[in-house]
């Protein structure tokens, strides 16, 4: 009943044993829509739900109250997931949702992935800073024009691929947003979209048009990263950071003052 819980449970649960996933996991916010093909697709109706007779309902935490308490008083076990909000908390609800759907087994392999990965970002980020003696600052803008803050498991993200969260040092407006005087002023070495790249108009790729970014563009170098690789919590961000460090070995391969 939640696109995050779908997310795992399309990669956790044993074959045969997945019955339903909301509409939301075929489609473009998806990871990998295709994966949910052949499955009842639900839109988190009690109804809708308690016809299918599942063993068990796997919910977020913050999924419609009404809905789990409706499915609760008939019988049917509700699992919530609270939100993961650092890479050890990914590994934690990994490990438990494995475990409550008999498939430990997975999730290990999972997570073995995702910390091998991990090393491999730590380890290039060690060399490149042994050799270059500094850390790209990175500026994330969010679709909405918003900043992965301090203390996020964005920010913990960009730590990982060896790069330097400046957004934290640097105020937002009163909905979360930096503005684009705020944003020139930090100077990034590299900013990232917080989408795809053919996404759909939105604040943050109206900055790159401005003028007053185009007169400053150069030397910094722009990169898209797929909402979907952080936008839920799981063991694919160690894909987001494997292309944050791809972007870090750009920047720092750019000759100075070199335009992206």
């Amino acid at each position: 009943m939640n696109l995050c819980a779908d997310e795992l449970l399309l990669r956790l649960a044993p074959a045969g044993r997945l019955v339903s996933v909301t509409w939301l996991a075929a489609g473009p916010a998806a990871l990998d829509p295709a994966a949910a093909g052949g499955l009842v697709l639900n839109h988190g109706r009690a109804e809708e739900i308690a016809r299918l007779a599942p063993d068990l309902v796997v919910a977020g935490r913050y999924t419609t109250l009404t809905t789990t308490q409706m499915l609760q008083r008939a019988g049917i076990p509700v699992l919530l997931l609270d939100e993961a909000t650092s890479l050890a908390g990914i590994r934690s609800q990994v490990t438990s949702l494995a475990a409550a759907v008999g498939n430990p087994a997975a999730g290990q392999a999972m997570l073995t992935t995702m910390d091998r990965m991990l090393a491999e970002a730590a380890h290039d980020a060690g060399n490149d800073d042994a050799r270059n003696g500094r850390q790209p600052g990175v500026v994330v803008l969010r679709p909405g024009g918003g900043v992965a803050g301090a203390g996020t498991l964005q920010d913990e993200i960009l730590a990982a691929a060896g790069l330097r969260n400046l957004a934290p040092g640097a105020p937002v407006d009163g909905d979360g947003r930096i503005g684009l005087e705020r944003l020139l002023r930090l100077k990034p070495d590299l900013l990232v979209l917080d989408s795809d790249g053919d996404a759909p108009p939105a604040l943050a790729r109206e900055v790159l048009d401005h003028p007053a970014f185009r007169a400053r563009a150069a030397g910094v170098t722009i990169a898209s990263l797929p909402a979907a690789l952080w936008v839920c919590p799981g063991p694919w961000v160690a894909e987001a950071v494997a292309r944050l460090s791809a972007a870090r070995r750009s920047v720092l391969n750019r000759p100075q003052g070199s335009q992206p």
